[in-house]
């Protein structure tokens, strides 16, 4: 065999293994980024001159598996006439993976109410409604 047939040969095979391999990897890389993940973010903040603030956030995530997770907060400072406090947050974290009947929502309040010099704080976390703990504690300000 004359050596510019070996090397015809050859070259053939390599074209074709190069273009199976371009091929392979251009319809995994489309297959990837038919997947993408989501975000959407929404913010309010009301404010007002005797102090009193409101703020809310909600984020919203969905994955290329398809769960989708929201996280709220909520934040709230009133006061009154005499500087009495009331402060409180809220956070609610719901996750929603593909399929039927297997959401998580997982919620986490604190508060903060100053009254006459008396400062009562607490807080409670639920886990899909049912309380996993609340705790309240009443301490004279300093």
């Amino acid at each position: 065999m004359p050596i510019n047939r070996f090397l015809e040969r050859n070259y053939m095979n390599m074209k074709t293994i190069l273009l199976a391999s371009v091929a392979a990897f251009t319809l995994s890389a489309t297959a990837y980024a038919a997947d993408p993940e989501t975000y959407q973010t929404n913010t309010k903040i009301d404010k007002d001159s005797n102090g009193n603030y409101a703020e809310k956030d909600v984020t919203t995530k969905t994955d290329s598996a398809g769960t989708t997770t929201t996280f709220e907060k909520k934040a709230s400072v009133d006061v009154d006439a005499k500087g009495n406090t009331d402060k409180s947050t809220t956070t609610k974290k719901v996750t929603d993976p593909a399929g039927l009947h297997n959401k998580q929502t997982v919620t986490t309040s604190n508060t903060e109410k100053v009254k006459d010099g008396v400062v009562k704080t607490s807080q409670e976390i639920k886990v899909d409604g049912k309380t996993v703990e609340s705790k309240t504690e009443t301490t004279p300000q300093q």
